[in-house]
Formats: structure tokens, C-alpha cells, sequence
């Protein structure tokens, strides 16, 4: 299904390209101050995960993620990262495998901001670099992107809606295709001693499965440790859509993030 230079050639492409994420408004200044009143410009950020995902279908995957976002204008950010994969046994058919997941890479483009609003489109590139047929979804996904952010000073939270579109472009003929819209509503709220929360309901319409609709809830707490620094951990929970690959039964993850 892979091939030695397809992975070869997505790690140069690495070099070459390598968005944001809610997490970066948490470290703003207070809302009342006027350097809040607009969102922030895309900055480098150097970011490391572990994450537990349990499967409806059967089993789980562990997941270690080094991510990398590079600000090559305020304006453009691209991003970059790749999954070390361990699959379960239910998962996977067989022993617990292990090996690279596929490489994804998006690019984000801030089309306008305002006072206190910001509208960022993109696309993220997931490419089959997997190297087992378990450990990724043996096929070639684009996804086109946007979302925007939303000051709610008198909350002192951000709001960011946010939705994407997958679908297959190539890849393995014998595995099914990906073809689905999530559409999400983030809610970043920061709270005293350098810490922030997010809470993040999804809904996922699988049109492979006849529009099916599914939901999971996520919620983040973070602490900035320093100004560049944030340990942040993320538990989540499928609540609805039986049978839907999007929707696990439950997952956890735990991460560490340097902005530069």
C-alpha cells in the first residue's frame, strides 16, 4: 500500500511547508485591555501529545504526536505533524502494531480581522504514509477548512466556530473511502494564574453512510507555566452516532506547548 519514497517525499515536503490553535488566545491580555480587542498573529509553536483513543468498533490506539506550526507571515501559518502509532489488537485484527500514521500538513490564511474578530480559511493535506495498513486510513484526504475567532470580553473567553470538509482523492481501492463534514463551536475561557479551559462539541455528518450524524464533547484544561510554556490536558467522549468511526467511545489526551 506504501512505498518507501512516497514517505520520503512527504517528510520533504515537511521542510517546505511545514494553524492555530484555540489554546494561543489563552495567553492574550486581559479582555479589557486594548491589545485584546483583536485576535492574534500566527506564531511558531512546537508541540508534543500523547493520546488514548477507545474505539466503538473494538479496541483503542495510542498515538505520541510532535506537531510543529510555522508562522511564515502573521498573516499564513502552516503546520505539520506525524503520529507514532500503537493499535490495538480488536482494532487492527491482529497482535498490537506500531509503527509512523499518516503525515498531515495544513495551511491557514487570516482573511480578515477586525476588533475583536479574526476569519482565518485553509486546508489540511492527510497523506497515506502509514506503515501499516492499521495505523492510518490507507487513503489520500484533502480537508478545506475556516473558522473565525470571536472576542466575548465580558466572559473573558474566545469563541471560535470552525468547520471542514474531508474528502478521499486517492489512495488504497479496498479501503473505504472518507468523506465527512465536522462542524465544531470552541469555547476558550481564561481564568486567573495563567490558566485556561475549552470546551469543544463536535458534529460529524458521515456522507459515506447515508448523512449519518454523530457528536463527541471535548474539554481542555491548560496552565501556562511561563509565557511560552502550557501543559494542557484533553478528555473526550462519544454522545452520539453508533457505529460511526468519527465517534470513539471515549479518548485522553495529554500535551506540552512552546511558543517561540
Amino acid at each position: 500500500m506504501n512505498h518507501p519514497h512516497r514517505l520520503a517525499g512527504a517528510i520533504a515536503a515537511c521542510a517546505a511547508l511545514l494553524a492555530f490553535h484555540p489554546a494561543e488566545a489563552a495567553d492574550r491580555p486581559a479582555p479589557d485591555t486594548p491589545a485584546a480587542q483583536a485576535p492574534l498573529d500566527f506564531r511558531m509553536r512546537a508541540e508534543l501529545r500523547n493520546e488514548y483513543v477507545d474505539y466503538q468498533q473494538g479496541g483503542g490506539a495510542n498515538m505520541l504526536v510532535p506537531r510543529l506550526d510555522y508562522a511564515v507571515t502573521p498573516a499564513f501559518s502552516a503546520r505539520a505533524e506525524l503520529p507514532l502509532v500503537t493499535s490495538g489488537p480488536e482494532w487492527s485484527g491482529e497482535n498490537n502494531q506500531s509503527g509512523f500514521g499518516d503525515l498531515l500538513f495544513r495551511a491557514s490564511y487570516r482573511v480578515a480581522r477586525g476588533a475583536g474578530y479574526g476569519i482565518v480559511v485553509g486546508a489540511e493535506a492527510i497523506l497515506d504514509t502509514a506503515s501499516k495498513d492499521s495505523l492510518g486510513y490507507g487513503k489520500d484526504v484533502i480537508a478545506p477548512l475556516a473558522y473565525a475567532s470571536i472576542d466575548v470580553p465580558r466572559c473573558r473567553s474566545v469563541l471560535f466556530p470552525f468547520i471542514q470538509h474531508y474528502v478521499t482523492v486517492g489512495g488504497d481501492d479496498a479501503r473505504p473511502d472518507v468523506h465527512y463534514t465536522s462542524l465544531k463551536a470552541a469555547m476558550l475561557t481564561r481564568w486567573p494564574d495563567r490558566v485556561y479551559t475549552i470546551v469543544e462539541p463536535q458534529v460529524v455528518v458521515d456522507h459515506e453512510r447515508a448523512d449519518r450524524v454523530g457528536m463527541t464533547v471535548e474539554a481542555e484544561a491548560g496552565k501556562f507555566l511561563d509565557r511560552r510554556t502550557a501543559l494542557w490536558v484533553r478528555p473526550g467522549v462519544g454522545v452520539h452516532g453508533e457505529d460511526l468511526p468519527q465517534v470513539y467511545n471515549w479518548n485522553l489526551k495529554v500535551g506540552i506547548r512552546y511558543t517561540f
